[in-house]
């Protein structure tokens, strides 16, 4: 027999001497029914100096893939389209990158229900959040959803690049987007939020891909993490299907303090905060 040394013997008997922390059970559960768009509305969410609040959405499933067939809708549940429209609602700015955009067929963020829509008015905001895209290539067909369906009464998309991207690509965009140069050779994201500071954001919600959940939680960029994770396994996480963040390993591990989880179907949905 190999014994840790957090156990201790006497005769037969065991005793667990090393854990002091309570454990609660958190599913099933007796508690209160809540309504998760209520719930993410009402958190707090203080703008760091200088920039807005940060936050990181997306859905993975129980072995970590964050899409079926190259798309999250797989993945995805009642409830957890009820957080997403809570977290759109609650931004300022929606961050994605371009090859989330193509994947996903992204569209211009639509007009939310209530109790998001009269939250926004009630704030004297936009009535829907504004698109970013990061692209530091502009790989982007300018026949994209995303440019052709804007409303005429909300702002371009704006595009994130760098001074080096290809002049064609820059024309065919520029008429489509509001171009911003963050970088020379790869997107500054410290700078890149400074500027959507400069022009009101507050708060920017973050979707994705991987790769760009990597840099802005390698750039200390990040204040918040919900994940809903989905009662799924899907299999070749590492083989084609990506995880939470896609790079080489973070310089320091970054510590996560688990603020709230909510359960519906099956799926949980958990809010961190980066401590």
């Amino acid at each position: 027999w190999l014994w840790n040394s957090r156990w201790t013997t006497t005769g037969l008997s065991t005793a667990w001497t090393g854990y002091r922390r309570a454990v609660r059970i958190l599913h099933p559960s007796d508690g209160p029914e809540v309504d998760p768009v209520e719930a993410y509305l009402d958190d707090d969410r203080p703008a760091p100096p200088g920039r807005p609040w940060v936050v990181v959405n997306m859905v993975a499933s129980m072995d970590g893939a964050t899409t079926v067939a190259g798309r999250s809708g797989g993945l995805g549940g009642t409830g957890d389209r009820h957080v997403f429209q809570a977290l759109r609602g609650l931004s300022d700015m929606v961050l994605v990158g371009a090859g989330t955009v193509r994947a996903e067929g992204y569209r211009p963020p639509q007009d939310p229900t209530d109790p998001v829509a009269s939250r926004r008015a009630a704030e004297r905001r936009a009535p829907r959040p504004r698109l970013v895209v990061v692209s530091g290539s502009l790989d982007l067909d300018p026949t994209l959803p995303l440019f052709t369906e804007n409303d005429l009464g909300d702002p371009a998309p704006l595009v994130a690049t760098v001074s080096s991207s290809p002049a064609d690509r820059r024309a065919a965009l520029e008429p489509l987007a509001e171009l911003v140069v963050c970088g020379e050779t790869l997107v500054d994201l410290t700078g890149l939020l400074a500027t959507l500071n400069d022009i009101g954001a507050r708060t920017v919600l973050c979707e994705g891909g991987p790769h760009l959940n990597h840099q802005l939680f390698a750039a200390g960029l990040v204040d918040e993490l919900c994940v809903s994770i989905s009662p799924m396994l899907v299999g070749g996480v590492g083989l084609g299907s990506r995880g939470l963040l896609d790079g080489p390993s973070l310089a320091v591990p970054i510590r996560l303090g688990l603020h709230r989880v909510l359960s519906e179907d099956g799926f949980l949905f958990c809010r961190y905060l980066v401590s």
